[in-house]
């Protein structure tokens, strides 16, 4: 959604405040509050619908700048530049007799990562 929102984030907030109010069932308050949450992420993608757009449209540039393994960069009105860093991260889990130690490699050597890239504009 426009507001980065998920249809369960949504719903399980919606969920939250029923059960505060108790005046529905609470047998009735998932399905109401999936019922809301879809009504009111429809709204939203109407009434924000240019908003909507452009989120798109950075999410598509996100995905084809990372696709060439470049991370996302930008300079804000400001001159300030903004590098998202995001990488894959090659992790290894070494076991002990004590215990599993993970150990991460997030070296600026490892290929950008377009989920992460696509992800990090803000909502």
């Amino acid at each position: 959604s426009v507001y980065g929102v998920t249809f369960v984030g949504a719903r399980e907030q919606i969920q939250k405040r029923l059960k505060e109010k108790k005046e529905v069932p609470e047998d009735d308050v998932f399905a109401c509050a999936s019922y809301l949450a879809s009504i009111t992420l429809k709204s939203l993608g109407e009434v924000f619908s240019s908003a909507q757009n452009i989120m798109e449209w950075l999410n598509d540039c996100a995905l084809l700048i990372s696709s060439s393994d470049n991370p996302v960069t930008w300079t804000t009105p400001l001159g300030l530049p903004v590098i998202q860093p995001y990488r894959s991260k090659r992790t290894k889990v070494v076991k002990t007799v004590m215990q599993c130690v993970t150990i991460s490699d997030s070296s600026d050597k490892l290929p950008v990562s377009s989920t992460r890239q696509k992800s990090a504009f803000p909502p």
